[in-house]
């Protein structure tokens, strides 16, 4: 399956994440700033231009761009919010995989595809247990981690996010 991959505000990842169990062909890693059309941001400037100006808008519109079909979509925090929006307005995936993508608290609804969102236990932005039982297919937080808990947990071989990520690609989670 191919990856389609959106980074965070501060450029996390800045190269593909190779997944273990999902093995893909192609792999599509995009950042924020260039889908929002403003290379040039990082960090807070970013997160203003997607969430207090127009970025996000243009970001999703720069990934409904893109065939999606036959692909997994991953995204950290911020990114996974555009990848979610991105699919409501007909991108079409896969499946879903938001990484602490906490500003998907304020969506309501199921999206028409498996998705699974991640969250660390300490990020005082993540949504309640009452909004991860009824909008995502499947999510887990783990205890005592940060908002940011990604940035190391993805990129070591044997972590349990790495473990988790790879169960759901395999389609071995109970969706409930």
């Amino acid at each position: 399956m191919q990856h389609l991959v959106v980074g965070d505000i501060h450029g996390f990842p800045e190269t593909f994440v190779a997944l273990p169990n999902a093995g893909s062909s192609q792999r599509h890693g995009l950042q924020l700033a260039g889908l929002s059309g403003r290379p040039d941001l990082r960090g807070d400037a970013l997160h203003d231009h997607l969430f207090n100006q127009d970025g996000m808008s243009h970001a999703v519109r720069a990934l409904r761009e893109i065939d999606g079909r036959g692909c997994l979509g991953i995204g950290f925090s911020a990114g996974g919010t555009a990848l979610w929006n991105a699919v409501k307005e007909g991108l079409e995936l896969q499946a879903l995989i938001c990484v602490s993508s906490t500003r998907l608290r304020f969506e309501t609804s199921p999206l028409d595809i498996p998705t699974m969102v991640f969250w660390g236990e300490l990020d005082p932005y993540r949504p309640t247990e009452s909004w991860n039982n009824v909008v995502p297919m499947c999510w887990k937080t783990y205890a005592g981690k940060q908002h940011d808990f990604y940035r190391i947990d993805a990129l070591t071989a044997q972590s349990p996010l790495r473990s988790d990520i790879a169960v759901f690609v395999e389609g071995r989670v109970v969706f409930t």
